[in-house]
């Protein structure tokens, strides 16, 4: 008789905690196994969190199988959080599935959460698939809270440059102080 996941395991936050301490140290050639190991993980936070402990680590050839590992995360928050940390990671031709995965997550809060990880790599993308990104992008970064809205605001920095240049940004820091007045 085989043993329950969590008695064999040591519990799954365990398993997840052991695969982000040992991820800077393992040998690409047991990358592979580490990420099995982190997709078999059942709980959606703590396979999250495993995800982004592996994300830096991750040679270029698994990060496909990272992403569809974070796009099969259910709950939202977690999904934004193992989609944010594999973002500067992923490769130019998987930032399409990147951004799918992230305009699909139904809460604006946590959607914005993870566009505001993939803008570095936004401002790659040509102007035409940007431009309703940004439209989509903008109400919900409205909604977060100024700590938040202050943090978007600074990663979203190229893509904001890249949309209107340094008008843009000379707007949006005008925005800032002015809106500023009314926030404390």
């Amino acid at each position: 008789r085989t043993l329950p996941e969590r008695d064999r395991w040591g519990g799954r936050s365990l398993r997840a905690e052991a695969l982000a301490a040992l991820a800077p140290h393992l040998p690409e050639d047991l990358m592979a196994q580490a990420l099995g190991a982190a997709r078999m993980i059942a709980s959606d936070r703590y396979r999250a969190e495993a995800l982004a402990a592996l994300a830096p680590h991750l040679p270029q050839d698994l990060m496909a199988q990272a992403l569809v590992a974070a796009r099969k995360i259910r709950d939202q928050d977690h999904r934004a959080l193992a989609l944010a940390a594999l973002a500067p990671h992923l490769p130019q031709d998987l930032m399409a599935q990147a951004l799918d995965a992230a305009r699909k997550i139904e809460s604006a809060q946590y959607r914005a959460k993870a566009l505001a990880a993939l803008a570095p790599r936004l401002a790659e993308l040509p102007l035409l698939e940007l431009y309703p990104l940004w439209r989509e992008t903008l109400p919900a970064l409205a909604r977060r809270t100024r700590k938040d809205l202050l943090a978007d605001i600074r990663a979203l920095h190229p893509v904001i440059h890249k949309l209107g240049g340094e008008e843009a940004i000379a707007e949006t820091a005008r925005a800032i102080i002015d809106v500023g007045r009314w926030w404390p």
